[in-house]
């Protein structure tokens, strides 16, 4: 409801983009079944309407959502029983087994999961946001388990292909080469000026720009800052320096598009830490949003030219190996000389955490909670979800449990159970547009 209420009030204002497509819808149809969806075309966090009519009365059928991004294919299915009418509206139908059961209007999308004959430990990640994400919705006859919809696929009675977009059509994408400052920009349509805000990622490395083209798409103009391992930045995190930081995000807030009456900054994990420590240097920064965010100095030290900062040691010797990875939750006891002092800020903070991250314990947001001094803890809200992981991802994105870490060179156990961890995903977001829209 959070994020339905806060889209609602988004979408009527001046400041968000509007998609002319919004409101068309598509079907396709064979032997007189049709599927249509409403809309067919639409931004990744908005909901669509699915329904199938030519059915026979009362025959079950499965409706399968399949997709392909570079090399890795993922899918997804639910099994109803037509009505009377021969009709079956996903939003007013309970599915009664698939990837998701009961009453799910989004199911299709966000149970998605890597197809059997991939491995089953990748992420979907939307590397270009330029092209949409296409998934092909299928009506299958009968009822399907997982195994039988694949190798081969069963024919469908009919199919249509739905575009799901992190960037809308009207904002902008401009790549950063400026001195050495380094990510990309994302600009809404309009003359502006526009609140600004800064999208950082974790300890993968590299520039993710996703949420970065979803935030542009609801009318901020958004840095995508990455930090290493893109381009000719650094190599490896531990030569990350605070002053790039800084001086990344003072060019950003300096824009003349960008109002000059404070900025916002997101940050998932490692990015979160950046976040937090970057609001005590640029006081530019007035809304601060970490996702599973480290609120400690962690991992190496911060290199910094007025001395560097030094990090709690990461403890391997408490690393878990579990079935479907490490979990490193219990490898960080910070003391409270290592947590960051963001109260020292003027900024307001927004933390959105999981209870089932195999990354960090909420032990330690409670902790830094408690170091916050009374003056300040109206500054400060948490929100925390239960059986949710690490990766907390716009909505009705599928759950990664588990995958391959690049950097780290090992599975790592991200957490979180898919329906719960879902919901997260969809309700965080709202609380996110609705802090940003409150605070800038």
């Amino acid at each position: 409801m959070v994020l339905q209420n806060t889209l609602r009030k988004l979408l009527s204002s001046v400041t968000t983009v509007q998609r002319i497509s919004c409101f068309s819808t598509s079907a396709f149809h064979m032997n007189g079944v049709k599927i249509s969806v409403i809309p067919h075309d639409a931004l990744v966090d908005e909901h669509v309407h699915i329904k199938v009519d030519g059915l026979p009365k009362n025959e079950p059928v499965t409706i399968k959502a399949s997709l392909q991004e570079g090399n890795n294919r993922f899918a997804s299915y639910g099994c109803y029983t037509a009505t009377e009418q021969g009709h079956v509206t996903v939003e007013e139908q309970t599915s009664v087994q698939g990837t998701y059961t009961g009453l799910e209007p989004m199911g299709l999308f966000w149970s998605m999961k890597p197809e059997p004959s991939m491995k089953q430990n990748i992420r979907l990640l939307k590397k270009d946001v330029t092209s949409p994400i296409v998934v092909t919705l299928s009506v299958i006859e009968g009822h399907h388990s997982w195994e039988t919809l694949f190798d081969p696929p069963p024919n469908p009675l009919a199919t249509l292909d739905v575009y799901r977009w992190y960037k809308d059509k009207n904002v902008r994408r401009e790549r950063v080469s400026e001195g050495n400052i380094r990510g990309a920009l994302f600009i809404p349509p309009g003359p502006g000026p526009f609140p600004g805000v800064i999208d950082m990622f974790g300890s993968g490395g590299g520039l993710f720009d996703h949420r970065a083209a979803l935030l542009a798409s609801r009318g901020y103009y958004v840095f995508a800052l990455p930090f290493f391992a893109y381009e000719d930045l650094p190599e490896t995190m531990p030569d990350v320096s605070l002053d790039y930081l800084i001086e990344s995000v003072e060019w950003f807030a300096g824009l003349p598009q960008v109002r000059h009456d404070g900025i916002g900054i997101i940050g998932l994990s490692k990015g979160g830490m950046y976040a937090m420590e970057l609001c005590r240097h640029v006081p530019q920064i007035k809304a601060v949003v970490l996702v599973n965010g480290v609120t400690f100095y962690s991992d190496a030290p911060l290199k910094y030219s007025k001395g560097d900062i030094q990090n709690l040691e990461f403890q391997f010797d408490q690393m878990k190996a579990t079935p479907e990875g490490i979990d490193i939750s219990n490898c960080y006891h910070p003391t409270d000389e290592f947590f960051i002092k963001g109260w020292e800020s003027e900024a307001a903070f927004l933390f959105i955490v999981g209870d089932d991250d195999g990354c960090l314990k909420y032990s330690t947001v409670e902790h830094f909670m408690e170091l916050v001094p009374t003056e300040h803890k109206h500054r400060f809200q948490v929100i925390r979800y239960p059986e949710t992981g690490h990766l907390i991802e716009p909505p009705y994105s599928p759950h990664c449990r588990h995958s391959y870490h690049k950097v780290f060179q090992f599975e790592f156990l991200w957490g979180g159970e898919t329906k719960a961890h879902s919901y997260a995903q969809e309700d965080s977001w709202g609380r996110i547009l609705e802090f940003f829209s409150n605070q800038l």
